[in-house]
């Protein structure tokens, strides 16, 4: 997968911006990243109990009007979806290898991988490991490093 890079996003970012008045152009910035060879993987933390029903948030990823329908409808893919443990005692510990595992998956290097959330323990987990993690205050700012990640993705090379 060499020349890919990654770009992990919270699912609850994901599913705010969706719904907000930027999600038309944060969805177009994208899919216009999914294109030009980032891998979008959103992040949850694993529930408590799986179930077959509808109406979980997971529905707003996956279902008919969903993050991956909005994201094909503007020529986007997303990756798929990366459930974190959940554990009072070993949180931090799951956070570390979930991270790695995202990695040792992709074959993608840490300095290739983009983080952004509102988590800002994941965050941390991300800068710890060399991931270029930033810690998002709302939807605006999602907008604006994802117009960041464009802008330099679509530069040409010198």
């Amino acid at each position: 997968m060499q020349g890919n890079r990654l770009l992990l996003i919270s699912r609850d970012d994901l599913l705010a911006v969706m719904n907000s008045s930027i999600g038309d152009r944060a969805f177009r910035l994208l899919s216009t990243l999914t294109r030009h060879g980032f891998h979008l993987l959103a992040t949850a933390p694993q529930p408590n109990q799986w179930t077959g029903e509808h109406g979980s948030p997971d529905d707003a990823l996956l279902g008919p009007n969903s993050v991956r329908k909005r994201l094909s409808d503007a020529g986007g893919v997303l990756g798929g979806v990366y459930y974190v443990r959940r554990s009072m005692l070993t949180q931090k510990r799951n956070r570390a290898d979930a991270l790695e595992d995202i990695l040792k998956r992709y074959s993608v290097e840490p300095g290739a991988t983009v983080l952004l959330s509102s988590k800002r323990n994941w965050v941390k987990a991300g800068k710890k490991m060399g991931l270029q993690a930033q810690l998002l205050h709302g939807e605006v700012e999602l907008l604006e490093k994802l117009l960041e990640l464009v802008e330099a993705r679509l530069e040409p090379d010198t």
